[in-house]
């Protein structure tokens, strides 16, 4: 199973230069051709924590042009929780002869070998309170085409492993800059080692991280419905998750579930 498998690479990893490799090997699995991953919860700072497989030359123009003020992409997945695709963003129209930097921007990653991205975007709050979102973009080398026909089958798992990803990217960078001490797996999350969820939460969530809607899982579970967005709420809660897929990656990451 790829997510079960690509949890096990990341939990292995005690280094950031690891856990890049690490996500490279999975993104190329699923066919993406690079990644990079942008702490981009601060409009107006160009000069944010980057960190990815993309090449030099790319980061450079990326920077150089002050690409982040005119990022479509990095707006949209400030004001969302969902994964999307390049394409689902409107870019501005133009007019008259000058070209809208957005243009500019699309036009630059074609000119590297980038003809789609799957952005895959993640808000918290960090230890003294401030509201902050990351954003991983995932580049597609080959035509978008058969990106499109096997995305939905990508989609879920991939927001997961993502997201679990950024947690563990977050935290051995928070390491770095203390003591240098990398956490085992055990010791992680301390603020939330008092978490407890019901079985039947930590049931509807396993059911969840293996992508069964809520229909579904009431379905296996002979349950109904607003039983399961109920068990879900209350889980969200307890793990100060923004959504179901950040609950799921949150339990997975604390041990409270099993994939």
């Amino acid at each position: 199973m790829k997510l079960e498998k690509a949890i096990s690479d990341i939990e292995r990893c005690s280094s950031q230069d690891q856990l890049v490799a690490v996500l490279n090997t999975i993104v190329n699995d699923f066919g993406f051709a690079a990644f990079c991953f942008l702490d981009g919860g601060m409009p107006g700072k160009i000069d944010p924590f980057y960190v990815g497989t993309t090449g030099s030359g790319w980061e450079v123009d990326y920077a150089s042009n002050d690409f982040i003020l005119i990022d479509e992409c990095l707006k949209t997945a400030r004001r969302t929780n969902v994964p999307f695709l390049w394409a689902s963003v409107p870019l501005p129209q133009r007019t008259g002869k000058r070209k809208p930097g957005a243009h500019k921007l699309m036009e630059a990653a074609m000119d590297y070998g980038f003809q789609e991205g799957l952005v895959i975007p993640f808000h918290f709050v960090d230890d003294i309170g401030r509201m902050r979102s990351c954003v991983c973009t995932l580049f597609w080398h080959e035509k978008p085409t058969r990106l499109y026909q096997h995305i939905e089958d990508m989609r879920h798992i991939l927001h997961v492993i993502l997201i679990y990803w950024m947690q563990e990217l977050m935290r051995i960078r928070e390491i770095g800059k203390s003591s240098g001490e990398v956490i085992p797996f055990s010791r992680r999350e301390q603020a939330f080692e008092t978490t407890r969820l019901t079985d039947r939460e930590r049931e509807v969530l396993s059911w969840a991280s293996r992508g069964k809607t809520a229909a579904e899982t009431a379905s296996i579970l002979s349950i109904s419905t607003e039983t399961i967005d109920t068990h879900i709420k209350n889980a969200m809660e307890k793990l100060q998750a923004g959504n179901k897929t950040h609950a799921v990656a949150r339990s997975i990451f604390l041990g409270l579930i099993d994939v």
